[in-house]
């Protein structure tokens, strides 16, 4: 072996001592870090448990947003969906009937209107036929008593049916309660709505203010009414008639205090009488309760209740009541019923969708 090979093999070997020097160099510090030896090795993390949310650590904004939808009195919920799913209707939400309780309060005896309170969700808001002043009762989830309050002002020659929506003022539910009824054809056309503020009824302990009466005539005769409905700054009657059902439209929240001449926006023939009438808070849906059916139509984004009440209407469950005239739909998009009667079962058909 000549000199230049024993230098070539001299420098071969120092660097082979260098690399394998750096290679232990990194490997222990490497696994210094990755386990020290007075820790235990770190737990599998492939399914980590989250840490419970503090929400004190939540922003301002989002825990006010929640607070807001439980507390607040408005009708606002999220748009009705575009279309429905293929093959389902309005009512394929609603297979099964529940009792959830019995209505306690023993003045409410003649249950012929009923609206779901925005002001304290949960609660219902009901009202006698004609055998009763100008009152209203609040009626809790389970049918408890939570009082009967006057409304200032009004009168009730024939009350057949309420609903709860927006006002004057777009941040607040109003209360509408339909003096409509007519079964001797002796009021000329004319009818009276009553609008008020929509209290807290756990918190009211006079008569319900600020009351509005608000004065329609029919364009085209008189007529019985028992349904009434809200929407679009709208109010709807529904005539009763087992032939035809006759819908109309007069202004919520009108400029003026004149008698305003209802507009007929259509005539349908459902082949039983309509006792009452209902709409869903986020107004995908709109419900006609007869005495032994509930109609139910889906409402599209930007549909007109004309154009909505044109199509085929399907059969939700209806619960079997004596005279039953009272719906309403809930927060949640279950309805409730009652029928008339002292004591009767308060029955909610819950939403499954």
């Amino acid at each position: 072996m000549d000199r230049r090979s024993v230098i070539a093999l001299f420098v071969i070997a120092i660097a082979a001592l260098a690399v394998a020097t750096i290679l232990f160099i990194v490997r222990d510090n490497g696994s210094t870090e990755a386990a020290p030896s007075n820790t235990q090795p770190s737990p599998d993390t492939s399914s980590p448990t989250p840490d419970p949310i503090d929400s004190s650590s939540l922003p301002s904004s989002t825990t006010s947003s929640v607070v807001a939808a439980d507390t607040t009195s408005t009708a606002a919920t999220s748009a009705p969906p575009a279309t429905l799913a293929p093959g389902a209707t309005a009512c394929s939400p609603y297979q099964s009937i529940t009792t959830a309780g019995v209505v306690a309060s023993p003045d409410l005896v003649e249950a012929s209107g009923m609206a779901a309170s925005r002001a304290r969700p949960g609660v219902v808001w009901a009202h006698n036929d004609s055998r009763d002043g100008a009152r209203v009762y609040a009626i809790g989830p389970n049918g408890e008593d939570l009082g009967g309050f006057e409304i200032a002002g009004a009168s009730a020659f024939d009350w057949e049916d309420m609903a709860a929506g927006p006002g004057t003022e777009a941040t607040a539910s109003s209360l509408y309660f339909g003096d409509i009824g007519d079964n001797f054809s002796i009021r000329g056309g004319r009818i009276t709505v009553y609008r008020a503020p929509e209290p807290d009824p756990t918190t009211l302990t006079g008569p319900i203010e600020d009351v509005v009466a608000l004065e329609f005539i029919y364009p085209d005769g008189t007529y019985n009414a028992e349904a009434l409905f809200v929407a679009d700054d709208s109010i709807y009657i529904v005539t009763k008639d087992r032939e035809e059902a006759r819908v109309y439209r007069g202004d919520a929240t009108p400029a003026d205090s004149g008698v305003e001449t209802l507009e007929l926006v259509t005539v349908l023939a459902l082949g039983d009488e309509v006792s009452g009438a209902t709409t869903s808070w986020d107004g995908a849906t709109i419900a006609f309760r007869g005495y032994n059916s509930v109609w139910m139509w889906h409402r599209d984004p930007g549909a007109t209740i004309a154009e909505t009440l044109a199509t085929e209407p399907c059969d939700a469950p209806s619960p079997d009541e004596v005279q039953g005239e009272a719906i309403a739909f809930l927060a949640d998009n279950s309805f409730s019923t009652v029928s008339e009667g002292r004591n009767p079962d308060l029955f909610v058909v819950p939403s499954e969708s």
